[in-house]
């Protein structure tokens, strides 16, 4: 530091302060070495507990993490009023402790932490009880390694606060903000080839993965967007009317329509190398009469059950959203097309029942937006009965979930058309929990016999389900009104963390990696419908499946689906599959008509979600 004094001779002279004591120098130094290196030991330990080594990157790919993390040192540098050492320290803890937290979440959901992860806090919370938190040993070497950097800093001396100067920081500041304006504001990081991943950041990284999913929060309009496209396909593909009369074959159309959409349930037989003493779900299994079953692909894994929700009720995938964004947080407003409203245009009663707490997935605003007639949680649910635990750490079973049903049912005045939507609560995670009034009746076999714990745990609830679902549709047999079902799963389970690395390897091409996203439906009626069995599509396909096989008036959105479903018949976050059985990944480039279509898709998407003023009329509803 420096300042000026007036000479005899009226000359300007530079002085310098006093060199500073060799103690205070070692301190300075020994600062700035920490600010150099604990950045890089907290990339290594965020890496670690990612899963990722050293290996899995490109120099740019580390560059760009560590860019965040110095970043992060700079913000504490300034909180800390220029303190090295208190600013190494808190970054790194902080660092440290995002790394920890997104261990968690691979473990307890099989993905890692997005942007969104930080508008659903409140739902996490309502599960956080039920998982197991002991380290496990990546955490207990982190652990360590953290400890004894703590343990060291501590011998240092303290340092004292200084005065902020501009001058010292002014250089930092640019280059950060220079870097903030190229990352966030140009295409420099596409132009490096750098995307986001929805399941892994490996070669990403945790960091950056995360900042390059902040980047993408904002949707661009696709680039074939333009009022006279929409009115293109919507003039292709007009609603039907509200009180359109029925086809001419005369097919009967149900009075109620009841849709479950269970919790974790997945038949894990489709993975490879994966047998059990028996089936966990013979009674879904048996069913062929007046019964369209087969697979669904679901855009999730393990978890963000309100995303499969999403795409069921209004027709919308959300491959083309951001990654790990909830719409329900984020793009429903009040009003917004779904199937509720389609379904109450019909004149059919609303209700929509979760046996948990109304506090997840922002499900009373979103049911208010849509419209439901009525809504009931837990509290509402009579003579509950619980699995694996009791009222505070267990889940309402779904037998007891669908006796409620059927009481909603019969309490209804006769022949009242009745649309009623259910989510199940009862195979919800965690599965690493011990026994709790839940029958051991299912269990790994083969090379994989008393390696997963979790898995038997888990085929068990599927079986307590399959059980359930017999007796439903047991009840609703017998009933006179004409009444169809449909059950389906919203994700496959994250039973274990190496679980399906073990089945699937650890790097599955998209093929294998689809595997994961399946999950089993069926739907059937107590008359006479057309049957089939091994139907294939994703989540955002079947209500328009649902509304086809009922004989009930149609949407256009949902009449474009079912033509987009013969060219594409599975599009999901992990990628699309075409109509000869080709998969493709989540960045590959698509066939010319393939294409073509998924554009016309993310058009009339856009409209839907996010160009709400200007909203295709009566193409997303029913026409008056």
């Amino acid at each position: 530091m420096t300042y000026t004094v007036e000479t005899p001779r009226s000359k300007k002279r530079r002085l310098r302060w006093p060199k500073l004591p060799l103690a205070e120098r070692q301190l300075a130094w020994t600062g700035r070495a920490l600010l150099l290196l604990l950045p890089v030991l907290a990339f290594v330990l965020v890496e670690y507990l990612n899963y990722n080594s050293w290996d899995d990157f490109t120099p740019v790919q580390i560059a760009l993490n560590l860019a965040w993390y110095y970043l992060l040192e700079l913000v504490f540098y300034f909180v800390r009023r220029r303190r090295r050492i208190a600013a190494a320290k808190w970054a790194f803890g902080i660092a440290w402790g995002i790394g920890m937290a997104n261990h968690y979440l691979i473990s307890f959901r099989g993905r890692t932490l997005f942007p969104g992860d930080f508008l659903t806090l409140r739902t996490a919370a309502n599960v956080a009880g039920n998982y197991d938190y002991r380290p496990d040993s990546m955490q207990w070497l982190t652990i360590g390694i953290f400890a004894a950097v703590l343990v060291l800093l501590s011998f240092l001396p303290r340092e004292e606060k200084r005065p902020f100067d501009w001058r010292g920081f002014a250089p930092a500041a640019a280059g950060a903000a220079v870097f903030l304006a190229a990352f966030f504001g140009t295409g420099w990081v596409e132009g490096l080839g750098i995307e986001p991943s929805m399941w892994t950041t490996r070669g990403n990284g945790l960091v950056l993965n995360f900042t390059v999913c902040l980047k993408y929060m904002k949707v661009e309009k696709p680039d074939s967007y333009s009022q006279e496209t929409l009115a293109a396909l919507a003039g292709e593909n007009p609603s039907d009317a509200a009180d359109a009369a029925a086809s001419a074959d005369g097919g009967i159309r149900p009075v109620n329509v009841i849709v479950i959409m269970n919790e974790s349930l997945s038949d894990l037989s489709v993975l490879p190398g994966v047998e059990s003493n028996m089936d966990a779900m013979p009674f879904l299994r048996s069913l062929t009469e007046n019964t369209v079953k087969g697979y669904a692909y679901s855009s999730v894994f393990g978890g963000t059950t309100a995303n499969s929700e999403y795409e069921f009720l209004t027709g919308n995938t959300t491959a083309f959203l951001p990654a790990g964004t909830v719409p329900y947080q984020m793009y429903v407003s009040p009003g917004d097309p779904s199937l509720v409203g389609q379904m109450e245009a019909l004149g059919y009663t609303t209700i929509a029942a979760h046996p948990y707490r109304s506090s997840g997935w922002n499900r009373p605003t979103v049911y208010a937006d849509y419209g439901f007639d009525e809504v009931y949680f837990e509290s509402d649910f009579q003579d509950r009965a619980y699995m694996r635990g009791d009222a505070r750490t267990g889940y309402v079973t779904d037998r007891c979930d669908y006796e409620n049903l059927i009481r909603w049912y019969e309490e209804k005045e006769e022949g009242q058309p009745l649309f009623l939507f259910n989510v199940t609560m009862q195979n919800h995670s965690a599965y690493q929990m011990a026994w709790t009034n839940l029958p051991k009746e299912v269990w790994l076999t083969g090379e994989l016999e008393n390696r997963f714990q979790t898995v038997n745990q888990y085929l068990s609830l599927v079986y307590q389900s399959d059980q359930a679902f017999e007796y439903l549709i047991d009840y609703f047999s017998q009933v006179e009104e004409p009444t169809m079902i449909l059950l389906f799963g919203d994700h496959q389970p994250q039973v274990a963390t190496n679980f399906y690395t073990d089945v699937l390897g650890t790097n599955p091409d998209t093929a294998d990696a689809q595997k994961k996203q399946m999950v089993p439906f069926v739907l059937w009626a107590n008359y006479d419908i057309p049957e089939a069995q091994g139907v294939e599509l994703s989540l955002n396909y079947l209500s328009a499946l649902l509304m086809d096989t009922a004989n009930l008036p149609m949407t256009g959105y949902q009449k474009f689906l079912s033509q987009l479903w013969e060219t594409a018949p599975v599009i999901n976050t992990v990628g699309i599959r075409d109509a000869q059985g080709n998969w493709y990944g989540e960045n590959a480039a698509l066939p010319e008509e393939l294409d073509g279509a998924i554009e016309d898709y993310k058009v009339l998407l856009y409209n839907n979600v996010f160009d709400k003023k200007d909203r295709v009329e009566n193409f997303f509803t029913l026409s008056d």
